[in-house]
């Protein structure tokens, strides 16, 4: 076991692992790439964190991967998605083809995309980021992939902005892939006006950004110029779940890639993330997850 420690992957660093050539590249912020061969796995031994958008769609074969300590099994015709702050680690042992897509926030940012319009479905994403498409969805990623390659050949001058055009196109399509999708899976779900829906994201945003060292409404609510009754109202109503779920899930995460994947004592752990206590943690940890923190570290 290591100290805990993150790597943050970027761009440039998940090109240094990539044997075969790069299809389409803009600098260190954007690239394609058509992956056939094992990648260099010098970032991949431990736990990392994404510090990048990424979009890895499986034509061939498979990998056996973990994406905030939950294992997923991909294989052809599923597309794994990743956003900023997922915590992954991918086993050594795979054999598959597959389309890499990824794009820097900075570059995100710089094209005009606001992620925080769909928000909502990129929490769906950090919570399962694994999605079968379908054959129209399949072939709507490769026109949009071999229009990436073939603008690069025509269009050089230009290719940052004409890059950036499509790109911003392929993340609102895929937004609405997978509202559809949320939409069919849950025809019961509470309708949300567009001002839940903006105070419901500016609490999400809000949280996994202080989660690690506020755990109490008082302090959403404050930053929104709301109630904490009035916000938690509208969480529940449109998120289905309540404050308190969002910012738990959050700080169980943390605590199991920490347990997991560092040397950092259980007192450590609970004062990094803000628990009065040690034994609050431990309280608020078997309460959450069946097991106390010790049970889970030794599993």
């Amino acid at each position: 076991m290591t100290p805990y420690s993150e790597t943050l992957l970027t761009p440039s660093k998940i090109r240094q692992m990539i044997p075969s050539g790069i299809l389409l590249g803009i600098g260190d912020d954007f690239f394609i790439s058509h992956l056939q061969e094992k990648p260099e796995f010098n970032y991949l031994k431990y736990p990392f964190r994404i510090d990048c958008y990424v979009a890895a769609y499986c034509e061939e074969g498979s990998v056996d991967c973990s994406v905030n300590l939950t294992d997923y099994h991909l294989t052809a015709g599923t597309l794994l998605l990743f956003i900023p702050g997922n915590i992954v680690k991918i086993t050594e042992d795979c054999h598959l083809h597959l389309t890499l897509i990824c794009a820097s926030s900075s570059f995100i940012a710089g094209i005009g995309i606001n992620p925080s319009k769909f928000l909502i479905e990129a929490m769906d994403v950090l919570r399962d980021p694994c999605i079968h498409l379908s054959s129209d969805e399949t072939g709507m990623l490769e026109k949009y992939v071999n229009l990436a390659i073939d603008i690069t050949k025509t269009n050089p001058q230009f290719l940052k902005e004409s890059i950036g055009g499509l790109v911003s196109s392929v993340f609102y399509q895929f937004a609405g892939f997978l509202a559809d999708s949320k939409q069919r899976q849950d025809m019961e779900a509470p309708m949300r006006t567009s001002r839940q829906r903006q105070m419901l994201e500016q609490f999400i945003k809000l949280a996994v950004n202080d989660h690690a060292h506020e755990h109490l409404a008082g302090y959403y609510a404050d930053k929104m110029c709301v109630t904490p009754k009035y916000l938690s109202k509208i969480v529940k109503e449109t998120s289905g779940r309540s404050v308190h779920d969002w910012l738990s899930e959050l700080l169980i995460l943390d605590a199991k890639n920490m347990l997991r994947h560092s040397d950092m004592t259980i007192k450590e752990i609970s004062v990094r993330l803000n628990f009065p206590s040690q034994s609050f943690f431990f309280r608020f940890f078997k309460n959450h997850t069946g097991q106390t923190p010790t049970q889970y570290r030794e599993e």
